[in-house]
């Protein structure tokens, strides 16, 4: 299973928890005042990722699990003529 994780760059109001727990997988973003941006997840052992996503005080970090990365690109969809 895929984790894909983002910040919803207008609930996060810098609280730096999750660049506290996770500071590989998370980061300042750059050009703006105390926003987190996710840096390289699979840095951190997975049980971290889910308590530095988890401390985030707004609920600004979102995640997405999916079986599949790409399911568009799967080679069984491709039709080539």
């Amino acid at each position: 299973m895929t984790m894909r994780i983002r910040v919803d760059r207008h609930r996060c109001i810098g609280a730096g928890t999750c660049i506290f727990l996770a500071p590989t997988a998370f980061k300042w973003r750059e050009g703006e005042f105390l926003k987190a941006d996710v840096l390289d997840p699979e840095t951190v052992e997975e049980e971290i990722l889910i308590d530095a996503i988890a401390s985030c005080p707004t609920q600004a970090i979102e995640v997405e699990w999916s079986e599949d990365p790409a399911p568009w690109a799967s080679s069984s969809r491709r039709r080539f003529s």
